[in-house]
């Protein structure tokens, strides 16, 4: 077994056995121009730099590729927006050609390299746990902007999640050390792996907590990590699927929090561990509230319905009864004008709204009426009353901006 990796191909990987280096001085071994598909139905050309060492990590094992610069010898600086591993070689694109032979400095973006490798870390010493107290494994891994997502192929409760963070932060407050070995064949040592490898095989030791096979850089200790925060998890594919953050996103999540907690104690007037308290009463107060609302609406819709039904008995022979009112809500107002055109020969007109906010109509029509056909009314009305809206030949919906005014003499002829 290795300390060391012997580095192969046509690239030194810097990474691999200093995850710290930060920059290098590299020759360009190749350019490669490409074509970029930008999904807006064109395309560009970029550039494939490959050079004879990198501390660049390319995209690869659910890890984004580093970010950052290659700078030339005329002090040019071109931003590294991708890194792929092609054919085993490393290529780093930019947008710009640069001549076989250059020599450059290839410059790590050192912040969010850092951040990833903390959560990185963070999510062997967690899986480690998984691994070693419930024997799962892992069988998905992906790292976004800001936190990692696992998958794992067992059932974890939210008493498992409690006691492996505890764990957890206690492997991290140990602060042990963290290394990569190389063994000379996979019988050597017995490591965690997603895949069946034979050869290069990498191992990442979590000194008593985990040995995974990994290629991407961690930092030296768990200390380093910081802290780790599972934030959700979820059943999936009869395992379970969870996100954690680690290090800075981990703090900077906590921060989020204690501003949010901080909004909610002031609202609620509450101390930080009562806002749950606090958060419940008023759910509580809400939804009775809610009831009382619905129990009002009902008394309302119920008036209006009466005031409907004489209407329409004390004026048989009118083809339009109109509904005006404020207050109304969709489902209210066609309660009435549905229940209306049973009974009344011809149009039933509701109108919820005020002169100045306008007002939002639904009109219904007596099957038995043929007159009018409501399509071609609404278009008459709308041009009237300065509207949009439209149905069917027995019922539509829509709004005007017209005054009530406006609306009732308009609709007078159709009464």
């Amino acid at each position: 077994m290795n300390n060391k990796r012997v580095n192969s191909g046509m690239t030194q990987v810097l990474y691999e056995d200093d995850a710290y280096t930060k920059e290098c001085v590299a020759k360009v071994l190749e350019c490669r121009e490409r074509i970029k598909d930008t999904g807006k139905d064109e395309a560009k050309t970029v550039y494939g730099i490959v050079l004879d060492c990198t501390p660049f990590f390319p995209e690869g094992g659910g890890q984004p590729a580093d970010k950052g610069v290659v700078i030339l010898e005329n002090n040019d600086v071109l931003q590294v927006f991708d890194v792929q591993k092609e054919d085993g070689v490393i290529v780093h694109y930019v947008s710009n050609p640069i001549e076989k032979g250059s020599v450059i400095t290839a410059q790590l973006n050192w912040a969010v390299r850092y951040e990833r490798m903390q959560n990185h870390s963070g999510e062997h010493l967690f899986c480690g746990l998984i691994h070693k107290l419930y024997g799962y494994e892992n069988v998905g891994f992906h790292m976004s902007a800001n936190c990692v997502t696992v998958d794992v192929n067992g059932v974890l409760t939210a008493e498992d999640f409690a006691k492996l963070e505890i764990l957890a932060n206690e492997g991290i407050d140990r602060n042990v050390a963290i290394s990569a070995v190389y063994p000379d064949s996979p019988d050597e040592l017995q490591y965690r792996s997603k895949l069946d490898l034979t050869e290069e095989i990498r191992v990442v030791l979590i000194e008593g907590y985990d040995a995974c096979a990994c290629c991407a850089p961690h930092v030296k200790t768990t200390g380093e990590i910081g802290l780790i925060k599972v934030m959700d998890f979820m059943s999936h594919r009869g395992g379970t699927r969870f996100t954690l953050k680690a290090g800075k996103w981990a703090r900077e999540d906590y921060g989020i929090l204690h501003e949010e907690i901080g909004q909610m104690m002031r609202l609620f007037s509450a101390k930080r561990e009562a806002c749950h308290l606090a958060a419940e009463r008023v759910s509580r107060q809400m939804k009775e509230q809610q009831e009382t609302i619905t129990s009002l609406k009902k008394q309302i819709t119920d008036l209006y319905r009466n005031q409907l039904k004489k209407a329409i008995e004390n004026n048989p022979d009118n083809k339009c009864h109109v509904i005006f009112d404020a207050s109304l809500d969709e489902v209210q107002m066609r309660t009435l004008i549905n229940e209306g055109v049973l009974t009344a020969p011809g149009i039933v007109a509701g109108f919820a709204g005020t002169d100045d906010s306008g007002y939002r109509y639904i009109i219904g029509k007596n099957e038995a009426a043929e007159e009018p056909d409501l399509r071609a009314f609404a278009k008459e009305m709308n041009a009237a009353l300065n509207g949009r809206g439209g149905g069917s030949i027995k019922m539509i919906q829509g709004s005007v901006t017209a005054k009530r005014a406006e609306i009732e003499a308009w609709l007078k002829d159709y009464q």
